[in-house]
């Protein structure tokens, strides 16, 4: 059910992983995802707007077809992963990592007492509704969920080494997009930092040896220069655009009729 090691070999390879970014309910996406052959499909619970029940099914859904279920969930509350982590999801991903107090809550969020963590016990679908051992499960629980610290600031950039330095994460991921909001100067200097600010992110994180994400456009050049930058995993697509244009270029195939 849990398919994280395929991710950290897949990165270990040198090969690069690939998801897919759904925010729609219909676990149909999940299972496409999963069927077409992407790593992992990114369940959107931050601007989706995706209830319990519907991201319950799309891990399932997912892990059921074959890819890897990470979950973006609006913050880290601990109170609230906990029915997350419960469901059995390959990885966690946390936006707004702005300091290191906000990394320590997260990664304690994923771990019982045992491994330094607040996690309650109560694992239910991730061990598999009690047909596995709960108390080997509690025992490696922690090294089965994959954390994902977003910088998507300029005082998470800033943070940066801090945030590293938590013990815990398995990966950072630059949010682009609001980090560009963060440095709020659209002209050409802006764009410049925006460039210098990533690049120096893909640099430091490669030299602490976490892994890299990042989205990206889907383009086999976009692929290259992320990449030459060192990111190791991309989310590229998303479910409703993909659907609105594959509906627009549909109906415009018989624009003349």
């Amino acid at each position: 059910m849990n398919n994280v090691d395929k991710i950290k070999n897949k990165i270990a390879q040198g090969k690069l992983v690939k998801g897919f970014f759904l925010s729609m309910a219909d676990t149909m996406v999940s299972e496409i995802a999963g069927f077409v052959g992407y790593d992992y499909v990114w369940i959107d619970a931050e601007h989706g707007p995706l209830d319990r029940q519907e991201i319950f099914h799309h891990i399932m859904t997912a892990q059921g077809a074959g890819c890897c279920a990470f979950v973006r969930v609006p913050e880290a509350n601990p109170a609230m992963m906990k029915a997350i982590l419960d469901m059995g999801p390959d990885g966690i991903i946390f936006p707004f990592v702005n300091n290191k107090e906000i990394a320590e809550c997260a990664v304690k969020s994923c771990a019982y007492p045992i491994d330094g963590g607040i996690r309650g016990q109560g694992p239910i679908r991730a061990i598999k509704y009690g047909l596995e051992d709960e108390g080997e499960y509690l025992a490696n629980a922690y090294q089965k969920v994959y954390k994902v610290m977003q910088i998507e600031t300029m005082e998470g950039y800033e943070n940066l080494d801090e945030i590293m330095a938590v013990g815990g994460i398995d990966s950072i991921f630059i949010g682009a997009a609001d980090l560009a909001r963060s440095i709020a100067d659209p002209s050409p200097a802006g764009k410049a930092k925006l460039d210098q600010v990533y690049d120096d992110i893909c640099t430091r994180v490669r030299d602490k040896g976490l892994s890299l994400g990042a989205a990206i456009g889907p383009s086999a050049e976009d692929a290259q220069r992320v990449t030459g930058k060192g990111v190791q995993w991309v989310v590229f697509g998303q479910d409703s655009k993909v659907l609105a244009l594959g509906l627009k270029a549909n109906l415009e195939a018989l624009k003349d009729f």
